[in-house]
C-alpha cells in the first residue's frame, strides 16, 4: 500500500460527513421552492380534504425519500470502500509481521 493511504481514508471519512449536510440542504431548498410555489399559486394546502391532503404529502415526499435513499447508498458504498482499505492494510501488516517473526525464526536456527 502507499504511503499516502491514510491521508485518502481521512478524506473519505471527511467525504462521507458531508452526505448528511448535501442531504439536508438539498431538503430545505425543496422545501422552501415548495413553499414559494404554493404561495404563487395561491393554494393552501391545510383547505385540502383528507384523502387529497395524504395524496399531497405522498406526492411532495416522495422527491425526498429518493434523494435520501440515493443518499444512503452512497454513503454505504463508502463505508464498503473504507472497510476494504482497512482490510488491506491490516493483511499487509499481518504479511510483514510473518515475515519478521519467519526472519527471527530463521536466524534463531542458524545460531544454533
Amino acid at each position: 500500500m502507499s504511503d499516502d493511504q491514510p491521508s485518502r481514508v481521512l478524506d473519505d471519512r471527511r467525504e462521507r460527513r458531508r452526505l448528511p449536510l448535501v442531504g439536508l440542504v438539498l431538503t430545505a431548498l425543496y422545501l422552501v421552492g415548495l413553499v414559494i410555489y404554493l404561495a404563487v399559486q395561491g393554494q393552501n394546502p391545510a383547505e385540502l380534504r383528507l384523502n387529497e391532503l395524504g395524496d399531497f404529502l405522498g406526492g411532495v415526499s416522495s422527491p425526498l425519500a429518493f434523494l435520501w435513499l440515493v443518499l444512503g447508498f452512497f454513503q454505504q458504498s463508502r463505508e464498503i470502500r473504507l472497510s476494504s482499505q482497512a482490510l488491506h492494510l491490516q493483511a499487509a501488516e499481518m504479511k510483514r509481521s510473518v515475515d519478521e517473526h519467519r526472519k527471527l525464526a530463521e536466524g534463531g536456527r542458524s545460531n544454533d
